[in-house]
């Protein structure tokens, strides 16, 4: 089961109806999606809004600051549509007394099993769920938590302190990989042992700590007696659950120096923390009896390269492609080297903009090159960075698509599609110093090209846009921004 889409309408940043469509494993053999673009376009907000449908209001905020502010009115929602073979996911693991009303809200579109679920400003601590045989949207008593049980997430956010992630409740991901391990460790036979070891240690009457406390139950026994009447008092200690011994479970690091996690720095701790949730995602989210259905789980990380040397950052993202073949990953991210090696049409890219301080969405369908989307490329449109490495790849692209690869007769190509060739470029031959006219797109080449000529005044960012935008023209008039 997977997750088709989000609509969100109003939501925090976001105006109006925006919808995102993602990259899933049943249709692009990867279910990696990543977010690039400026700060404060929106990234991170997807994010809050999965976790708003899920979840509800986070604690401590109210639904007010979930609503974007210039928007009058109350209308907000977050919608999300599944995907997938949602029925066995449902019989594999939502609450035997839930699996008829789950399954009874699937619904067909164009031969595809979809469920449909909302949250809205309007009610604000239920789920809605999409009835396609009357069209809309209705509450059914009962549905949050299993909906939730099928449908569970990880989030790591940019100011996620990794000692967070790391430390063993039951709601973090160490305390979640323990807890399938207890599953199966409560029913070896070690276990049952510290079972009936703990109970003679201490509720033994003869030998265990209960035998020292008959002094203290007898007093206070007696004082019972004397001021509210006739009771037995005694002392008794519950079979301790396994769970309660995560609060003392600490992990410990040994990279020439031995010390606890919390007392390595931030790029080990994060790094720790990233590779603990990968071993979550990979290994533990099979069903214990139906060990060939995956349980949902959905991954969001923002900012994943934050503490992480350029290394650890591709195989990070090496790691994280090899998981999405079965699950989907939702990155944020600022880094080049994450998206520079996640440049496929197989991967979800989707690039976030400003646009009068209206954050919008949309799906990143570069490709203007044919061998694209590359580095330069998405560093252009996502962040409207001009890049010498873009430059010379439409330089090159467009010489082998017009077939002209002698540098003045491409210019005379260029010049014909409305390109002024106003630059004089000097070009050192032997001693002397040959001057001629060209278009900027071709001065620019030759300074790239041959930095060791220092004749001609140094192109600048400026220079570049406007060069990269003529060249963008030539491919296709809406090519360029």
């Amino acid at each position: 089961m997977f997750i088709k889409n989000v609509k969100v309408k109003n939501f925090k940043c976001f105006v109006g109806e925006q919808e995102l469509s993602f990259a899933y494993p049943t249709i692009t053999d990867s279910g990696l999606n990543i977010f690039i673009g400026e700060n404060n376009t929106g990234k991170s907000t997807v994010f809050e809004a999965i976790d708003f449908i899920r979840n509800g209001v986070p604690k401590g905020k109210k639904i007010q600051d979930l609503k974007n502010s210039r928007i009058a009115g109350d209308e907000m929602f977050v919608e999300v549509t599944f995907c997938g073979d949602i029925k066995k996911i449902i019989d594999s693991f939502a609450q035997k007394d839930k699996k008829d009303k789950l399954k009874s809200i699937i619904y067909t579109e164009n031969n595809e099993n979809l469920l449909k679920i909302k949250r809205d400003a309007g009610e604000p601590k239920k789920i809605l769920v999409w009835d396609d045989a009357t069209k809309e949207y209705k509450n059914f008593a009962g549905i949050e938590a299993p909906i939730q049980k099928i449908f569970e997430v990880d989030f790591i956010w940019a100011d996620t302190n990794p000692n967070d992630i790391t430390k063993f409740g039951s709601t973090t991901i160490c305390g979640k990989l323990l807890g399938e391990i207890l599953k199966s460790f409560t029913l070896d036979k070690v276990y049952s042992d510290f079972v009936s070891a703990h109970n003679k240690v201490f509720n033994d009457n003869e030998v265990g700590l209960k035998s020292k406390l008959k002094g203290i139950s007898s007093r206070v026994e007696n004082i019972c007696k004397e001021q509210f009447g006739e009771a037995s008092i005694n002392f008794h200690f519950d079979e301790m659950d396994a769970t309660s011994f995560f609060k003392n479970t600490r992990i410990k690091v040994d990279d020439g120096t031995e010390t606890y996690l919390e007392e390595k720095g931030s790029g080990m701790q994060r790094s720790v923390a990233l590779a603990l949730l990968q071993v979550y995602a990979e290994n533990l989210s099979k069903h214990p009896e139906q060990s060939e259905t995956n349980k949902p789980f959905y991954i969001f990380i923002d900012e994943p390269e934050i503490c992480l040397h350029p290394l650890a950052q591709i195989k990070l993202i090496n790691a994280f492609e090899s998981i999405s073949k079965t699950k989907q990953i939702f990155l944020a991210t600022h880094s080049p080297l994450i998206f520079k090696n996640c440049c496929s049409d197989k991967v979800g890219m989707f690039a976030f903009s400003k646009d009068f301080k209206i954050s919008k969405l949309g799906k990143c369908n570069f490709n203007k090159i044919p061998w694209g989307p590359t580095w330069g490329e998405i560093i252009y449109f996502a962040y409207n960075l001009p890049t010498k490495e873009f430059h010379n790849e439409l330089y090159g692209y467009l010489q082998e698509k017009t077939g002209k690869f002698d540098e003045k007769e491409f210019d005379v190509f260029l010049r014909d599609e409305g390109v002024v060739q106003d630059k004089v470029y000097k070009r050192q031959k032997n001693e002397n110093i040959l001057e001629y006219n060209t278009t900027i797109c071709t001065y620019i080449r030759n300074q790239i090209h041959h930095p060791e000529n220092k004749s001609n005044a140094l192109y600048n960012d400026g220079e570049l846009k406007i060069s990269i935008d003529y060249m963008l023209s030539c491919i296709a008039p809406e090519a360029s921004t």
